[in-house]
């Protein structure tokens, strides 16, 4: 079929801006070949994937490890060192080249993930009387798990499934 998509990266690692003084690195592949064309097929292979269409990124958490995809970049973190970074990436090389042999066989998915719903949104939906029924002391702070965590939503007695539902489908 067809050949790899990624022929020539340059790794190296680097601090984290967020996180000075951090114990962790990130691991930056600088990629000679643009891989725009591999997003939607591995957001569509990748579980829980998220992909950003319009600017062309996809973000992906698997085994405790963070991926950010762009056309020339892959970041990955964290990693302890070189030696695992370097694992790391010829695993996600690999992983990328072959969902790109394979992408006549993949439909391709350009939708991201739908973001949670907004907590006033969800509160809106409750009896907002703060019962206590839920076993959260107000009717926001239940909202607020909620957004996290929506298999809760039948801790209230008050709120339709129906239209909880409706909210976070």
């Amino acid at each position: 079929m067809s050949t790899n998509l990624i022929t020539g990266i340059a790794m190296r690692l680097s601090t984290p801006d967020c996180h000075p003084g951090a114990d962790w690195y990130n691991a930056v592949v600088d990629l000679q070949d643009d891989i725009t064309e591999v997003l939607p097929y591995l957001n569509a292979e990748l579980k829980d994937a998220d992909y950003t269409h319009k600017v062309k990124v996809l973000l992906w958490k698997s085994n405790g490890k963070k991926y950010a995809f762009r056309p020339h970049e892959i970041i990955i973190s964290p990693v302890e060192d070189k030696e695992e970074a370097g694992r790391l990436v010829d695993d996600i090389i690999c992983t990328v080249n072959n969902i790109w042999v394979r992408r006549e066989e993949i439909e391709p998915n350009f939708e991201g993930k739908k973001p949670p719903p907004k907590v006033l949104d969800i509160y809106k939906l409750l009896q907002r009387t703060n019962c206590r029924e839920c076993g959260f002391p107000s009717c926001m702070a239940f909202a607020a798990v909620l957004r996290n965590d929506s298999a809760k939503y039948e801790l209230c007695p008050y709120i339709s499934e129906k239209d909880y539902m409706s909210l976070v489908s």
